[in-house]
């Protein structure tokens, strides 16, 4: 069986320098969502990480194991909410999970997007599609941002369709329909993303979208499984210098907040 490790938040381990995950970044990794003794979106996140672990052949330890490896992290350590992160990382000799909490990230005061269409999703990549330990471009591209006061950077693919931001899916509200872009444009299937396309009453339009389409859009935000819904004030970079004012408060998008309160309780699995 694989190995397990887990990492209390005061300790650190070591990584061989010329193992593949450390050297290349050959690994995968799932963020979720902790509290009260319940981990959101568990199966989303398992199945999710199972797939990718085929797809890239590295094995990983059953699934009971994790949760009880999971289950010791967060008593051990006291962890009443947060976010816990698995990284199964390619070793020398077969894989290794490793189990461990992530303190708190700072928010950024900035909540406008920035449209980049000189660094496109791949859609044809190996990687797409899958949350892989390769980060560099896109957490370069978020700094970029964050560092002229945006909240993210908004992604297109290889066809100047809309994409993804760097941490989060994309979802829009225009003329009263919510919409958000295909998986076939090489974005990450985010569990939360998953979520909101499951409720009926919702009915999201998943398609390709046009970076033309966002003008006149009434309302915008970004989802992942740390953080849920973020609502933006805006986008700027569209075609000819032009930006978009979102408001923050639209009957569509307080029905995605309502659906996903819901979901995480309907998904909730009970760790302790």
């Amino acid at each position: 069986m694989p190995d397990i490790l887990i990492i209390p938040p005061t300790e650190c381990v070591m990584l061989a320098p010329t193992a593949p995950g450390f050297a290349h970044g050959f690994g995968l990794f799932e963020t979720m969502r902790y509290e009260a003794g319940r981990l959101y979106f568990w199966q989303d996140h398992w199945a999710r990480l199972t797939r990718s672990a085929r797809h890239f052949e590295l094995k990983l330890p059953p699934e009971i194991a994790v949760q009880d490896a999971l289950r010791e992290l967060v008593t051990s350590s006291a962890i009443e909410s947060g976010t816990l992160k698995l990284s199964l990382l390619k070793a020398a000799s077969g894989t290794c999970l490793y189990v461990y909490a992530r303190p708190p990230l700072p928010t950024p005061k900035g909540r406008r997007l920035q449209l980049d269409t000189t660094c496109p999703v791949f859609s044809r990549s190996l990687l797409a599609g899958h949350k892989t330990h390769n980060y560099m471009e896109a957490m370069h591209l978020l700094a970029r941002a964050r560092a002229q006061g945006y909240y993210d950077v908004l992604r297109t693919d290889e066809a100047g369709q809309i994409a993804e931001t760097t941490t989060a899916n994309f979802f829009f509200v225009k003329d009263g329909r919510l919409y958000t872009p295909s998986l076939v444009s090489g974005i990450l299937p985010g569990v939360t993303r998953a979520a909101l396309l499951r409720a009926p009453e919702l009915a999201v339009v998943e398609g390709h979208v046009a970076p033309e389409v966002l003008l006149g859009v009434e309302a915008a935000f970004v989802t992942n499984a740390s953080n849920g819904i973020e609502v933006m004030d805006g986008i700027d970079g569209l075609a000819l210098g032009q930006t978009v004012d979102c408001i923050a408060d639209c009957a569509e998008l307080e029905a995605a907040k309502s659906v996903l309160v819901r979901a995480q309780e309907q998904c909730a699995h009970q760790l302790i």
